[in-house]
């Protein structure tokens, strides 16, 4: 062990770079965003998705359009989630359910988010898949 004394401060991280660095490498196999519509432009290992995993990319990638100040919205409805990830609507509602009852996701009415202490947990379940 180290001669240097711990202190609280060595507990103090950059919230917005640690969630900046996980977004982007979770997302930039899926996904770009335009930089002039705020658009999401899905890549082609995007279509290899379940419905479930492009429904948490779109969520993702809401933090990232907040983080990039092209958004003020925080909470995404199934049918701004279907419009955005070309998931059909009635997909969408098993999708988010799914991911609310797997604690990925916090319900807020019928709107939908990642809160920031999920996105690792999100991160995860994406990949699990696409790791096997």
């Amino acid at each position: 062990m180290s001669d240097e004394q711990v202190t609280f401060e060595d507990l103090l991280i950059d919230e917005e770079e640690v969630s900046e660095t996980l977004l982007t490498e979770t997302l930039i196999d899926y996904i770009r965003i335009g930089d002039e519509s705020g658009s999401i432009v899905p890549q082609e290992q995007f279509e290899d998705l379940t419905n479930n995993e492009k429904v948490t990319v779109v969520l993702l990638a809401q933090h990232a359009l907040e983080g990039l100040d092209m958004t003020d919205e925080e909470w995404l409805t199934p049918t701004d989630i279907a419009k955005r990830s070309g998931v059909k609507k009635g997909s969408v509602y098993p999708a988010v359910r799914d991911l609310d009852d797997a604690g990925i996701v916090q319900n807020n009415d019928g709107s939908y988010r990642i809160p920031t202490h999920n996105l690792e947990t999100a991160k995860q379940s994406i990949q699990q898949e696409n790791d096997v």
